[in-house]
C-alpha cells in the first residue's frame, strides 16, 4: 500500500497588534495549548472522582508549562547541538526555537515529584493523575508536531507516510515517516488504555505512572531508528532520543517492580 497524507500546511493566523505588527498563530502552538489545558483537566477530573485534591494538579500546571520549555530548550540544545549551543550561551535562552520531549521529562518529572512532596501529597497517587493527563496532552502536543511537520523520519511506501516532509528532499512526491503522528497515535492509544485499566480494578498507587513510562521506552527507541542522521546525531549507536528511552524503561522497570513487592 501506498503512503496516503497529501502534502498540506496549516495556515498561520495573522492577528493585528496594531503599527503593522502581527501576532502569528501557528497550529503548532495552538495545539500545544490544548494539549496542556486537555491534559489538565483530565488529570483533575481523575482526581476529583478519587477523592483527592484537584486543584493541586491546576496549581502544578504552570511548573509543567515552564519545566517543558526550559528543559526542553536546554535539553534540545546540550543533546542536538552543543557545539553551537556551548560555543553562543545566548541559544539557550531562546526557548521558543527548539524543544526536546526528554528534556522537558527530565525537568517536569522531579519538578512534579517536589511539588508534590512539598504540597504533603502521595506523589505515586497524583503521578497516576498526571499520567492520564499527559497521555492525552501529549496526544495533542504531537498533533502539533504533525501539522508543523517538524518530525520527519526517512523515506517510505507505509501507507501512513506524509508526502513532501523529507528532510532536504523538496519533491512532493516523496514520502517520509513521519514521527510526530505516530507519537501522537501511540499517546492517544496510552490514554485509551489508561482508562480501561483504570475502570477494570483498583491499582496500587505509582503502577500506571510506571506503565506509561515503561511502554514509552521501547516504542520512542524503535522511533527513533526512523530518524535520518542529518536530523538527529548520534553518539555512538545511537541517538540522544535512544539513550534516553534506554534510561526510562530500566529505570519504569525497576521501580515498577519495587512498587509491585512494596507493602503501600
Amino acid at each position: 500500500m501506498k503512503p496516503l497524507i497529501p502534502w498540506f500546511e496549516v495556515p498561520i493566523l495573522h492577528i493585528p497588534l496594531g503599527n503593522g505588527e502581527t501576532f502569528d498563530l501557528h497550529g503548532f502552538g495552538v495545539l500545544v495549548a490544548v494539549g496542556f489545558m486537555v491534559g489538565g483537566w483530565v488529570a483533575q477530573k481523575r482526581a476529583t472522582r478519587m477523592g483527592d485534591d484537584a486543584e493541586a494538579i491546576n496549581r502544578l500546571i504552570g511548573w509543567l508549562v515552564a519545566g517543558t520549555f526550559i528543559g526542553g530548550h536546554v535539553g534540545y540544545g546540550l543533546m542536538y547541538k552543543p557545539d553551537e549551543y556551548l560555543s553562543n550561551p545566548i541559544e539557550f535562552l531562546k526557548f521558543w526555537q527548539g524543544l526536546s520531549s526528554m528534556g522537558g521529562f527530565i525537568v517536569c518529572v522531579p519538578l512534579a515529584i517536589y511539588f508534590f512532596h512539598r504540597e504533603k501529597l502521595s506523589v505515586w497517587r497524583y503521578m497516576d493523575h498526571l499520567a492520564h493527563g499527559m497521555a492525552i496532552g501529549w496526544f495533542f502536543g504531537r498533533m502539533g508536531c504533525f501539522v508543523a511537520h517538524d518530525h520527519p523520519g526517512t523515506p517510505t511506501d507505509f501507507y501512513l507516510g506524509v508526502y513532501g516532509i523529507c528532510h532536504g528532499q523538496p519533491s512532493k512526491l516523496v514520502a517520509c515517516h513521519d514521527l510526530g503522528l505516530y507519537e501522537a497515535l501511540w499517546s492517544l492509544g496510552m490514554f485509551l488504555l489508561l482508562t480501561v485499566l483504570d475502570r477494570a480494578r483498583e491499582w496500587k498507587d505509582g503502577v500506571q505512572v510506571l506503565l506509561f513510562g515503561l511502554a514509552y521506552g521501547p516504542v520512542r527507541f524503535a522511533m527513533d531508528s526512523l530518524r535520518p542522521e542529518a536530523t538527529d546525531p548520534t553518539y555512538g549507536p545511537f541517538t540522544p532520543g535512544q539513550y534516553g528511552a534506554m534510561l526510562v524503561t530500566v529505570v519504569c522497570l525497576g521501580l515498577l517492580v519495587q512498587r509491585q513487592r512494596s507493602a503501600s
